[in-house]
């Protein structure tokens, strides 16, 4: 029984990535395990010969069909997630959150096969589980709405994936706090969201907000505090508010310049905000002094004085 119980536990709480996905590590369990293609075998080999129907079966077959889905046999996956749900719902209840996890794993590999009906059918059951037996606020259902946004943003139903982000937002500002990285973070990725969409209002409205957070939890010199310069100065030069733009995009160089130095590449992105603004207004010489800024910035560093990752990831328009 205690085998069982901690088998249950793993695929209750904890969700994995396969195919080249990030792993999402979820609530409380255990990390998910990967038997080797030999164990694999053997494990499928004893399942299926088994007439056994308890949780540690379907246990088993949940693992196995990762592992074959990882080898990209897919359709094997597929029939043993199937039949991994199924004994969950026989065994332990419709509304168990084991069921929820093989659903959740389900509609993963659906919407890697861009099946996007029967994927957002399995993270909606999931979704709906998660929320029932484990809270509103649970990671696992943070976890399921993050998926659910990769899921819409490819297939294009901003509908869903404003609502999704909003939702998940919102547990992040319950649980982590208004000034968390993550909540700053799932601010400026539908602050991204807005303005692609042309609803600069609210793409400047969260801009502020993550701008904001990240000044009180950062300092006003932070690096990522100029990168959320940037992309707040982007929207308000879309709006045709260029002095305020121009503002910001000064303040953010500033800041990089400071707390980065005058040569990090970090700089090309709100000096090339500022050449455009200027060139949109017939400012050729502060243009022109701001594209020879660029060249050498991106001499310095191919002539390799510059060395180390990108600190600051900023939006590009």
């Amino acid at each position: 029984m205690i085998r069982i119980s901690l088998a249950c536990a793993f695929l209750a709480y904890a969700s994995a990535g396969f195919g080249g996905e990030d792993v999402q590590s979820v609530g409380h369990g255990l990390p998910s395990y990967a038997p080797s293609t030999r164990e694999a075998e053997d494990a499928l080999s004893r399942v299926e010969n088994s007439t056994q129907r308890d949780p540690q079966t379907a246990v088993m077959l949940s693992i196995v069909a990762d592992r074959y889905r990882a080898q990209h046999a897919l359709a094997t996956a597929e029939k043993l997630y199937r039949r991994a749900l199924v004994m969950f719902e026989e065994t332990m209840g419709a509304q168990h959150p084991n069921v929820a996890t093989v659903a959740q794993k389900l509609a993963q590999f659906y919407r890697t096969q861009n099946s996007y009906s029967l994927a957002d059918t399995y993270y909606r059951r999931a979704l709906d589980i998660f929320e029932r037996t484990l809270g509103p606020d649970h990671a696992n259902v943070s976890a399921v709405l993050v998926e659910m946004a990769m899921l819409y943003r490819a297939h294009n139903s901003y509908k869903e994936l404003e609502r999704v982000n909003l939702r998940t937002i919102a547990i992040s500002e319950r649980t982590l706090g208004m000034d968390h990285p993550s909540t700053i973070a799932l601010l400026n990725d539908l602050s991204s969201f807005y303005q692609a969409r042309g609803r600069f209002a609210d793409a400047e409205a969260l801009a502020r907000r993550s701008l904001q957070s990240a000044e009180r939890t950062l300092g006003p010199d932070h690096p990522t505090v100029a990168a959320l310069l940037n992309d707040l100065a982007g929207t308000c030069q879309l709006q045709g508010r260029m002095a305020e733009a121009e503002r910001l995009y000064k303040r953010s160089i500033s800041i990089l310049e400071k707390s980065l130095g005058p040569d990090h590449p970090a700089l090309e992105v709100s000096l090339n905000g500022l050449i455009v603004l200027y060139q949109s207004q017939g400012r050729k010489e502060e243009a022109e002094r701001a594209i020879r800024r660029v060249a050498e910035v991106a001499n310095t560093r191919y002539r390799g004085q510059w060395t180390g990752p990108m600190i600051v990831h900023q939006r590009t328009r």
